[in-house]
């Protein structure tokens, strides 16, 4: 096993090369490498397993430390481009799902654009602005109408899926929480840039700090919705609304080259 490392200090970030397997006999030296540069100040980290072949059970501890480290200083860590059979030892984890800083990317540059934060220069290309009746029965028709329009951005396949989940998450917390007891519409904004997506999702609840409630229990029957925002899209806020209630806004970020 070898492994390089790519700083992108303007961000706190850096990008971890991995070649060979990663196991109980190499985890050691992996740690005190990530160990370092966290403590160098880059909290962002982007794992690339585009050349791993196998992990173990002791690469999934070697992430969960991690994830423990990072939830002290805010940040975050991004698993990008694994194959087909290290991807399904992480889904069979369900790490993705469960541990707050972790999330996935396709690409190494994917995982970067996530990182790097809003160019201030972005350009408006649209806004569209509409109002769902606060009722689970019109979840499905919304996240489709959501998706058709942010379709012909250019996002991929995989990461338009990611953004009708994260939606769906926040549309289905909008109407079962948020609006628990109050008769109002849901308000959907959608503006496209040409460098993200931002969905913002407001309810006229009492309000939601977006601090989830699980346990940690894989099996548990519900709190897993804001797990799934955050691994899912490249940033998550929520904020109280100016008239009361929830604002949740959603970002996914796009290359520059797949303007559409």
């Amino acid at each position: 096993m070898t492994y390089n490392i790519e700083r992108h200090d303007a961000v706190r970030a850096a990008v971890f090369h991995v070649d060979g397997d990663i196991d109980i006999a190499v985890v050691p030296d992996l740690r005190s490498a990530l160990e370092s540069l966290v403590d160098s100040g880059l909290v962002n980290l982007v794992i690339d397993l585009t050349d791993v072949t196998y992990a173990d059970s002791s690469a999934l501890g070697l992430l969960v430390w991690l994830d423990g480290c990072l939830r002290e200083r805010d940040g975050r860590i991004v698993l990008s481009a694994a194959n087909k059979d290290v991807a399904r030892i992480l889904e069979i984890s369900g790490l993705v799902a469960v541990a707050r800083t972790v999330r996935s990317a396709e690409t190494v540059e994917e995982a970067l654009d996530g990182l790097e934060g809003f160019r201030h220069d972005a350009v408006l290309l649209w806004r569209q602005e509409r109002e769902m009746r606060a009722d689970v029965e019109m979840l499905a028709q919304v996240r489709s109408e959501m998706v058709e329009l942010i379709a012909p951005l250019g996002f991929s396949e995989a990461s338009l899926f990611d953004i009708k989940v994260a939606l769906g998450e926040a549309l289905a917390n909008a109407v079962r929480h948020g609006s628990l007891g109050v008769e109002s519409d849901v308000e959907i904004t959608l503006e496209a840039y040409d460098d993200r997506v931002v969905i913002a999702i407001r309810d006229f609840g009492c309000g939601f700090g977006g601090v989830h409630t699980s346990s940690g229990d894989l099996y548990a029957s519900s709190g897993r919705g804001i797990l799934f925002m955050r691994a899912l899209m490249d940033h998550v806020d929520f904020s109280p609304g100016v008239d009361g209630g929830t604002v949740v806004t959603l970002v996914k970020h796009r290359h520059t080259d797949a303007i559409g």
